[in-house]
């Protein structure tokens, strides 16, 4: 199993607070950690851009709120980045989004799955 496919199944395997976006990231921080998965919490990117977490050249922001278009920019500012090879969105917000941005993979969490 690749380290992505790792990170996916993790994520995708327990249900998560969906009220408090600080709450899920330390939640999605204690199984990352549990786990064993060496990551860094809100990784700076430059002076404007904080990512929630950085797992090797995977970023991976979380929302639990906000427009679906600007999710959308905020994963294509992270994208512009070298340091950035592959996107994860962790979301409650039914939202789609293609399948890559700037020529990077995205990858879709939908954490309402985990309630149904």
């Amino acid at each position: 199993m690749s380290d992505l496919q790792n990170i996916l199944r993790l994520l995708r395997s327990r249900r998560f607070s969906l009220t408090d976006e600080k709450k899920l990231q330390a939640e999605i921080e204690e199984v990352l950690t549990a786990a064993g998965v060496d990551h860094k919490r809100e990784h700076r990117l430059d002076a404007g851009s904080i990512i929630d977490f950085m797992i090797g050249a995977t970023g991976v922001e979380v929302k639990i709120k906000g427009s679906k278009l600007n999710i959308f920019r905020q994963l294509e500012r992270y994208a512009e980045f070298d340091a950035v090879e592959c996107l994860v969105l962790v979301s409650n917000v039914p939202t789609g989004m293609p399948e890559h941005i700037d020529g990077k993979p995205v990858h879709l969490v939908n954490l309402a799955k985990a309630w149904l």
